[in-house]
């Protein structure tokens, strides 16, 4: 899904290419998006690349009661169940595939479901998590005659990919109005991924996809220079593009940013003071 900024479409290319270079068996490719023309015009005509159609009313339907941006995935998911059904696997646009996912699609259609990466217990993980637990525990949320409630036993799973059948989908708006409760009762970003892990965690087992695909979700600060070497590359050659968005090495990147981010606060704020914090490194100018 690449809705609204610009910079979603170098992203969503480069995850694209990622994908093909991968990929032994071809599937179906959905560009939810509301700039078709943009990509048609970078990708040209490819037969396994579907941009369907959707309405302004729709993709303001999708945000839910709570008006969340982070729930226009669930949306396209219900969408993409509808009128493409089979094995579904939601991605983000800030991802790059390292391995051919045909073992996803294989557990997805033994009934499982998939995140992108377990985050660990709610109760004991980053300080947000933590300031959620606190904030939700006890709370029963009832959605369809089915009662949901955080406690120490729940796993918070990263949303940056998300995989199901289109059976499964049939019970998407459940996790909406989930989503919309939970958004409700604590108004933090990160309560459409608590809906999933909690609807989830009812009555199936969740696959990590971690393994066969990045999500550098971290990186907000790499989306100019993605950007511009879209711009100057992309139209021209996507080999070049892809070469090029390679070598800015994101997955070392990411991998450096989140151990900058899980330092204790105190030597976070001496390397802010010594002007030593993490900073994304400036492009390489050859």
């Amino acid at each position: 899904m690449a809705y609204g900024s610009a910079d979603l479409h170098a992203e969503a290319v480069y995850s694209l290419l990622s994908y093909y270079e991968v990929a032994r068996q071809p599937v179906r490719v959905l560009i939810y998006t509301d700039t078709a023309a943009a990509f048609e015009r970078v990708l040209g005509a490819r037969p396994d690349v579907y941009y369907p159609t959707v309405s302004l009313a729709e993709w303001q339907a999708w945000r839910g009661s709570s008006n969340k941006v982070y729930l226009l995935k669930i949306g396209v998911l219900s969408h993409a169940a509808h009128h493409y059904p089979g094995n579904l696997l939601f991605v983000d646009t800030d991802t790059i595939w390292r391995a051919d996912p045909a073992p996803l699609f294989a557990q997805l259609s033994q009934g499982q479901a998939v995140m992108h990466v377990s985050e660990g217990l709610l109760i004991s993980g980053n300080v947000l998590s933590r300031k959620v637990y606190q904030h939700l525990k006890g709370i029963v949320f009832t959605v369809e005659s089915r009662q949901y409630a955080v406690s120490s036993k729940t796993v918070l799973y990263n949303s940056g990919v998300i995989g199901l059948t289109s059976a499964m989908a049939v019970r998407l708006p459940e996790v909406v109005a989930l989503a919309d409760q939970l958004y409700a009762a604590y108004n933090k970003h990160m309560m459409e991924q608590l809906a999933f892990s909690l609807w989830f965690e009812e009555d199936r087992s969740v696959v990590e996809a971690a393994p066969y695909v990045l999500h550098y979700w971290n990186l907000k600060a790499a989306r100019p220079q993605l950007t511009q070497l879209f711009t100057s590359y992309a139209s021209q050659s996507l080999a070049a593009f892809y070469e090029k968005a390679t070598n800015l090495n994101l997955a070392d990147l990411h991998a450096e940013e989140m151990a900058y981010r899980q330092l204790p606060a105190w030597r976070r704020t001496l390397r802010k003071l010594t002007g030593r914090r993490w900073r994304m490194p400036d492009a390489d100018k050859s």
